[in-house]
């Protein structure tokens, strides 16, 4: 399962770095693409809702758009 999304909040590598570690912690995920402008593709083997992954980006200070 491929999930599309921009982190909107992405300044810095740090900032990639710190969002990759968060959603690597979301059971299933396989493989975690970000570039610097925030698009974010997510790997999964499971089911992850958007729902699950703001909350996930919302505890280390991230926010998501839908794209």
């Amino acid at each position: 399962m491929l999930i599309n999304f921009k982190i909107t909040n992405i300044t810095c590598e740090a900032c990639i770095k710190l969002s990759k570690s968060a959603l690597g912690s979301l059971p299933g995920v396989k493989k975690i693409e970000i570039n610097n402008d925030g698009l974010t593709t997510l790997e999964s083997e499971t089911d992850i809702s958007m729902a699950e992954i703001k909350e996930t980006l919302e505890k280390v200070d991230k926010k998501i758009s839908l794209i």
